[in-house]
């Protein structure tokens, strides 16, 4: 099989790219434009892992509203919506009591109070799932889009781009059910596919594999909490062991944001089974995400940068991490947080004004490099989170060890992990929330990045170096966060994608509308 375009990914890239290519491909245009969606789980659509509800139903939004994608917020605005939303809130199976008590404002459609809220993941895949209708629902004539139900496991870069997969690929034809998107199998396999071009829209990578010497035949081993299905797989699994076990033991490694994600149901269930949960986290580091709490006068903050900023001073990569160190001290110097002084940057476009400033050398040098810095100081999330998490440690239900792991084993399928000091942690369930994948290392579980790699030859543990269209190399797309400038001014990371996805989008259509296919 051979296509124009492969979109690997059917989340939020990949919808966004396909909604755009639709409104941009002429007409009057009279050859095919065949595009190809090769999607590993039908059931993540729409959204993907991060946002549909089969994955992520008990997840929220790591930042406000005012700060996601203004498309998304005017669609979440509208009263018909905010209505829908309401009634899907209010089913138990959701567990939003909470969250629609905190907010009680949204189901009374009182708009000018959204700036502040954050809202479950799963509200995206909704939003989603109108683009995907209001571009399919009336097939265009000249473009063809095909679904393929599989992963990618190898790409070979030549004169036209071929991608095989991991196994046999079933083909899928596509009908609307209720604005939902319906799957039917067809009788096609395919196990390679050649393309002209193709967009990886994968998501953020899982977590590094932890050294295991066997196969762990333990299912209560979790080594991709998202790609389990996160706080709901959890959930299933303490709720079978507590069925034949007094009390049981969760271990979580690493800190950051998939232990938040799972801070509030895991509290819930502490106060209905009356402590028979205990909970050990081991990182190297106390150090976890902060909250996103504005002072009430925050407003009244005044930034240095707004006044003085020369952006001819602007020259090295560095001075962007200096400035915003020196704008923190000034506003925790005249009573305000750090949140506060964050917030101010990214509302005034500050460090935007910087990074166009720079040269493109020193642009290479601030995505390689200090981009992650100021990402280590500016790391905020819904307090809702956190502040589970700190009820646990006052119960004394969750403990935080520091150490690094570097093994997990069985004993008689009894879990275990073992500590760089060689302690062992028993667990009757672990789960690996370490942070993604460094691209440095080998990763045999995920062979295209190791095709990528030797494709592009230009990368850090992080991610790609890629071009301003986010081409790796020759048609080769990744407007994610697989790119190391996908997200130079600190957007939410939803606004990012969005916004590169439509880029490519863009180039890819004129491309087309100019060339005889």
């Amino acid at each position: 099989m051979q296509t124009n375009i492969a979109i690997i990914g059917f989340g939020v890239i990949g919808t966004e790219l396909l909604s755009k290519i639709y409104k941009r491909y002429k007409n009057k245009n009279k050859k095919k434009l065949n595009i190809l969606i090769v999607e590993k789980n039908l059931k993540n659509i729409p959204g993907g892992e991060a946002y549909s509800e089969y994955q992520s139903k008990f997840g929220f939004f790591n930042n406000p509203l005012r700060i996601s994608n203004p498309e998304f917020v005017q669609w979440l605005k509208k009263k018909e919506n905010i209505k829908k939303l309401c009634k899907i809130s209010q089913n138990k199976k959701y567990n939003l009591n909470d969250w629609l008590k905190i907010n009680n404002f949204f189901c009374e459609k009182q708009t000018n109070k959204f700036d502040e809220l954050y809202v479950p993941r799963f509200f995206y895949s909704l939003f989603l799932q109108e683009k995907i209708f209001h571009s399919l629902k009336n097939k265009k004539k000249n473009i063809q889009v095909t679904f393929l139900n599989g992963e990618i496991n190898k790409i070979k870069n030549e004169k036209i781009n071929i991608c095989f997969l991991k196994k046999n690929a079933n083909k899928y034809s596509y009908f609307f059910k209720n604005k939902k998107l319906i799957f039917r199998k067809t009788f096609l396999k395919f196990r390679s596919f050649k393309s002209e071009n193709i967009i990886i829209g994968t998501g953020i990578l899982p977590p590094q594999k932890i050294n295991i010497n066997k196969k762990i035949s333990n299912k209560d081993y979790i080594d991709d909490f998202y790609g389990s299905r996160g706080t709901s797989n959890l959930i299933n699994k303490i709720n079978n062991k507590l069925r034949y076990k007094k009390i049981i033991k969760i271990i979580f490694i690493g800190n950051k944001a998939g232990l938040l994600e799972a801070m509030p149901e895991l509290q819930k269930m502490t106060l209905k089974f009356k402590k028979r949960i205990r909970i050990i986290c081991i990182s190297p580091s106390l150090i976890t995400l902060e909250k996103a709490e504005l002072s009430t006068n925050y407003k009244d903050l005044k930034l240095i940068l707004s006044k003085n900023l020369n952006i001819k001073k602007v020259s090295k990569a560095n001075d962007l991490y200096l400035n915003i160190i020196k704008e923190f001290k000034n506003g925790e110097n005249n009573g305000f947080n750090k949140y506060d002084v964050w917030t101010q940057i990214l509302r005034k476009g500050i460090l935007n004004k910087m990074y166009k400033s720079l040269s493109e050398k020193e642009k290479k040098n601030y995505n390689k490099y200090i981009f992650t810095k100021i990402r280590n100081i500016t790391r905020y999330t819904y307090p809702y989170t956190v502040n589970a998490k700190e009820k646990l440690e006052t119960d004394k239900t969750l403990k935080f060890i520091i150490g690094r792991v570097l093994k997990i084993d069985e004993i008689h399928k009894k879990l275990f992990a073992i500590s760089k000091k060689n302690q062992k942690f028993f667990g009757d369930i672990i789960i690996n929330v370490s942070g993604p994948t460094n691209l440095k290392k080998e990763n045999a579980n995920l062979n295209y990045l190791e095709s990528l790699k030797k494709i592009s030859k230009n990368f850090n543990s992080r991610g790609f170096f890629t071009n301003n269209s986010f081409m790796v190399k020759n048609n080769i797309y990744l407007p994610g966060t697989l790119s190391l400038n996908f997200n130079p001014n600190r957007l939410t990371i939803i606004r990012a994608i969005t916004r590169n996805a439509h880029k490519v989008a863009i180039n890819l259509s004129k491309k087309y509308n100019q060339k005889k296919l």
